[in-house]
């Protein structure tokens, strides 16, 4: 082999054995990543940057301290969902033996609450919120100036042709009160448009960004955890597969970047508030992010965010840094079914995201202009990202408010608290209870399984095993040396407590519902009560009365996540977008408590109503029209196209009312006339029946 001669192996830099050889290109990429590394490095160690950098990590700190208590209970709402025995209970459980079955009462409560949150929260073929304008639109000050300077020339111009005579306080007032009307009607007919013109946009976004797929997440953490997180939302670039003409005029494929509003669910143990923290939106928020190179490539040139930074960031990854694991990670990890986690050569990045209020001088100190700060006194919301050293992103805080765009909600509340109580802790105790009852019934039988037997070794015969039985088995045992006359063997039937243990059992296991407030019927149970149970609306009833609690638990996510997270969705939507009709004053209504929760109930309440009005009195009463409106809204209830139902002008010829046309007979060819104006003898009121008159 030619050693001057550098193969294909050699040229590419790779060892062939003999000669490492390393093409010009690459030496001088190489030169340029260093530059590029040291550039970063030192702009990391500006005074600003390092100030800021410390700001975060104090708080992290703190963060992470004052949650270790309830991380301890995210395990423990974790295991138990799972059927898995905490630790230390599992070490006891073994030390004395027996049976570590555990009964899934918790995850079946769980599943069932999920359900039905579900049902409620994404009802198919509607959507758990809407947009509504305000009842009376307020007038810029501008448009009341106009208003008033109209109704002052008019009343100048009707003063000088009639004189001032002609014109009184009362008579200018109601010109004022005329032009108000008269403009807010228009502004009401202009803000019904605009408001279902951006909520049909909105919605599309939703979908588009998936926050119905991220709301179902969030409803799984709701049923399990002390607290259910959702952020966003958040504008990412992602790549989309779209279809364009080539030169042929052939359809073909094409990837093209595209910017969307998204939603995220967040795990409640990468959440870490300030330590005194009352809400969200109190004093500042860490979020722990799991980051993969990917999705650091994707944020270099994005607006923002510093890519000498997150080149940093690469390079001491790929040196193998910024492993910062916690604690809790392994046995997180194993909870989550991931139990190899720590096992991946290449692990994520971890970074903080930080949302918080910072003294506007502090900022200055860290570079921002006086333009973004202009009073140093005041505090301004920021939005900061760490890894490890590297501040890869600051920036204020985008919303008008200073709002963070995360939310949270608890199956139950605690007041002052971000942290409420779930399902899992609310019945903590009676699982508790059920698995040792579960536990002494397994253990209990396998022992009143068979005859205990007690043996005397003395007088076995050698060579005899007391453990090896089996039926007709003969027994070689020798005389007893003390002559007592006692059997060498004795037989005796452990008494079976197996009734009485399933009667705890039982008790306890109804109690699951009373202590969580999930009734039975919700997940399938036949055991929802006689009497009143026994019939339609009598079940209905008892259903009702026993689900309050989920109400509650709807209105918790209706409050904290549906209204706040759409309401930042349409602010996001009035700041930036160009091409939507827009108005400034809505309402975000959270339907789901207020009318998704009803739909069973209305359908039973419709489905009686029909029943009395097919005829009767009440059909008089209410006529044709009547019934086909009760019709309409039940058939809307029933998800059916509401056009089965003929419209008002086609009723009135099918069901003529008095004084109508009315199609003649077949029989006689002579007009029908109503039932109101024929006698019981079947006359008119002139006294010439219809017999008569053929």
């Amino acid at each position: 082999m030619n050693l001057d001669t550098p193969t294909d192996t050699q040229a590419t830099g790779l060892d062939t054995g003999f000669i490492k050889r390393i093409p010009n290109s690459r030496l001088v990429d190489a030169e340029k990543s260093a530059e590029a590394a040291k550039k970063a490095f030192e702009a990391q160690q500006k005074p600003e940057v390092l100030a800021l950098a410390a700001h975060i990590k104090s708080g992290w700190s703190a963060s992470k301290r004052a949650k270790v208590d309830i991380e301890k209970r995210l395990l423990q709402c974790l295991r138990q969902r799972k059927g898995e025995y905490d630790p230390d209970k599992l070490a006891k459980i073994r030390k004395f033996g027996g049976s570590e079955i555990y009964m899934m009462i918790t995850n079946s409560r769980c599943r069932a609450v999920e359900g039905w949150l579900r049902e409620v929260h994404l009802p198919p073929g509607d959507k758990p919120w809407s947009l509504t304008p305000t009842p009376i639109p307020e007038l810029p000050e501008a448009e009341e100036v106009e208003i008033e300077e109209t109704v002052t020339l008019e009343t100048a111009q009707l003063m000088a042709a009639n004189g001032v005579s002609s014109i009184s306080v009362e008579r200018v007032s109601e010109r004022l009160q005329e032009m108000h009307e008269r403009i807010r009607q228009e502004k009401t007919d202009f803000a019904k448009k605009a408001t279902k013109n951006i909520e049909l946009h909105i919605e599309d976004e939703l979908r588009e960004g998936n926050f119905y797929q991220v709301l179902s997440e969030f409803i799984t953490d709701l049923s399990t955890f002390p607290t259910a997180f959702m952020g966003g939302p958040f504008v990412k670039r992602r790549q989309k597969l779209v279809w364009t003409e080539d030169q042929e005029g052939n359809l073909v494929p094409a990837v093209d970047l595209t910017y969307r509003r998204e939603y995220e669910a967040i795990s409640p143990f990468d959440m870490f508030p300030s330590p005194g923290a009352r809400t969200l939106q109190d004093g500042y928020l860490n979020i722990r992010r799991r980051l993969r190179r990917s999705d650091l490539n994707a944020l270099i040139g994005v607006k923002g965010y510093s890519e000498e930074a997150i080149r940093g960031v690469l390079e001491e990854h790929g040196n193998g840094g910024l492993r910062d694991w916690m604690a809790i990670d392994q046995e997180r990890a194993e909870l989550e079914d991931r139990p190899h986690e720590l096992d991946d050569p290449d692990p994520p990045i971890d970074a903080v995201e930080f949302w918080g209020s910072v003294q506007g001088s502090k900022l200055l100190e860290w570079g921002m202009s006086e333009k973004q700060v202009p009073d140093a006194a005041l505090d301004y919301n920021v939005n900061a990202w760490l890894i490890g050293q590297w501040v890869i992103m600051a920036r204020l805080n985008s919303s008008p408010l200073g709002r963070r765009p995360f939310y949270s909600a608890s199956f139950e509340t605690v007041n002052g608290s971000i942290w409420g109580k779930s399902p899992p802790e609310l019945m903590r105790d009676v699982q508790s209870i059920c698995n040792a009852t579960a536990r002494n019934l397994i253990n209990n039988l396998a022992i009143a399984s068979g005859p205990q037997v007690e043996v005397n070794v003395d007088r076995l015969s050698p060579g005899e095993d007391a453990e090896d039985q089996w039926p007709w088995k003969i027994w070689k045992v020798i005389e007893d040396p003390t002559g007592h006359g006692k059997p060498a063997l004795q037989f005796f039937q452990p008494n079976p407590l197996t009734a009485m243990l399933l009667k705890v059992y039982q008790y306890f296991f109804d109690q699951a519902s009373e202590q969580s407030g999930i009734p039975a019927h919700v997940y399938g149970s036949k055991e929802v009560g006689g009497g009143a149970g026994k019939t339609a609306s009598g079940l209905a009833m008892m259903m009702n009365a026993a689900t309050k609690t989920l109400k509650d638990v709807v209105v918790h996510v209706d409050t904290g996540v549906i209204r706040p997270a759409i309401k930042e969705h349409w602010t996001h939507v009035m700041l930036y977008d160009k091409d939507v009709l827009k108005i400034g004053d809505i309402n975000v209504v959270a339907r789901a408590s207020e009318y998704l929760i009803m739909q069973e109930q209305l359908q039973i309440r419709y489905g009686e109503a029909l029943d009395k009005s097919k005829d009767g009195i009440d059909l008089a009463i209410i006529g044709p029209k009547g019934r086909a409106k009760l019709l309409r809204e039940y058939y809307k209830l029933l998800k059916v196209r509401d056009d089965v139902v003929p419209p008002d002008t086609e009723l009135e010829t099918m069901f003529p009312g008095p004084g109508a046309p009315v199609a003649p007979d077949q029989a006689t060819g002579l007009p029908i006339p109503d039932n109101a104006v024929i006698d019981a003898a079947g006359a008119r009121p002139g006294g010439e029946t219809l017999r008569e008159a053929a």
